[in-house]
């Protein structure tokens, strides 16, 4: 079960449709969407690092974790992958630059103007 989660559910399933959400919150294309996890899986190894994080641990939680702490060590891991993803996802997006100096408005303050 372990093995067909991660090699047939996620990468079909569950991967696609979070790109496609994230798509439709920033109001750009599905297709573009689509498009970026294919670069994301070829070039920035998001289903090795799926698979390297996933796999184990869905082994350890149905082999040592007790039923009723399941959902619990999931919930936790799913917190840690969520970042990974996010990393993922957003790695070729541009970061602004804080100016060095201050905006002028912000030289002389007034708090009462």
């Amino acid at each position: 079960m372990v093995l067909f989660d991660g090699f047939i559910n996620a990468p079909l399933l569950w991967l696609p449709p979070a790109y496609i959400a994230q798509a439709l919150v920033y109001r750009t294309s599905k297709k573009l969407a689509i498009q970026k996890y294919i670069t994301d899986v070829k070039e920035n190894g998001l289903l090795k690092k799926y698979w390297s994080l996933w796999l184990p641990m869905s082994s350890i939680n149905f082999l040592f974790v007790p039923t009723h702490f399941r959902i619990l060590f999931v919930a936790c891991v799913s917190f840690f992958w969520m970042m990974i993803l996010s990393i993922v996802a957003n790695n070729d997006q541009k970061v602004e630059s804080c100016p060095l100096e201050p905006e002028p408005s912000m030289l002389n303050p007034r708090a009462l103007d």
